[in-house]
């Protein structure tokens, strides 16, 4: 065993490396630049974001249980960082967000000449996999690695996965702030949304713009 002190947070703490895990909670945390502190009972210590299990966004607060050890400059950190909530799945608040942009989707896919069920099935899998790979550059974003595309993003998005991005944008709280990104995404939305409404009104909508363009723009 190897023990090491430091001093995080202005507060001292003795650091021995080693597989027992402790407790602590998370007392502050910088997202855009993907670490924080962890607070125990012998002190504070510094963890980055590449010690938490993929996919987990540390938040202030947060209740973990951790391996003390050095980081890749011999400072002493937190490692292999496993918050004691879990979070897998899209939170209810952005599930009822989402919802309302359901509606005309479900509503075309009656109108489908197909079972319901098929159009539903079809979008899942775009959706997980938007989902993933949102969470995915959410990691690599935080710990410098080589990013996913926002071509490849807005390709699931496009190709029905944009519900899954949705929930994932707020889960992974990625992609939020950038107005260029949300722009497409959301015009992308707009366009399945239009589709939607289309099919609903028996294409009422292609016909009057099939109408328009024939009265006023082909000479």
């Amino acid at each position: 065993m190897k023990s090491e002190e430091g001093r995080n947070e202005g507060t001292r703490a003795v650091v021995t490396q080693g597989d027992e895990r402790l407790s602590g909670r998370v007392s502050s945390w910088e997202e855009e630049r993907g670490f924080g502190w962890v607070e125990y009972e012998a002190g504070s210590l510094f963890a980055h974001i590449r010690e938490f299990e993929k996919g987990i966004v540390p938040r202030k607060g947060d209740e973990v249980t951790f391996q003390t050890g050095l980081d890749p400059k011999g400072r002493p950190c937190a490692r292999a960082v496993v918050p004691l909530r879990k979070q897998r799945g899209p939170t209810m608040k952005s599930l009822l967000q989402l919802a309302p942009l359901l509606v005309l989707p479900l509503l075309a896919n009656l109108k489908l000449p197909f079972a319901a069920w098929m159009l539903p099935a079809a979008m899942l899998p775009t959706s997980v996999a938007a989902w993933i790979m949102y969470r995915d550059d959410k990691k690599r974003a935080l710990t410098g690695s080589w990013r996913v595309t926002e071509t490849e993003l807005h390709g699931l998005e496009l190709f029905g996965g944009w519900p899954g991005a949705f929930l994932a944008q707020r889960k992974f709280r990625h992609k939020t702030r950038k107005l260029s990104y949300q722009a497409i995404f959301w015009s992308i939305v707009f366009l399945h949304q239009l589709l939607a409404l289309d099919m609903v009104l028996d294409h009422r909508l292609w016909q009057e713009a099939a109408a328009f363009w024939k009265e006023w723009l082909v000479p």
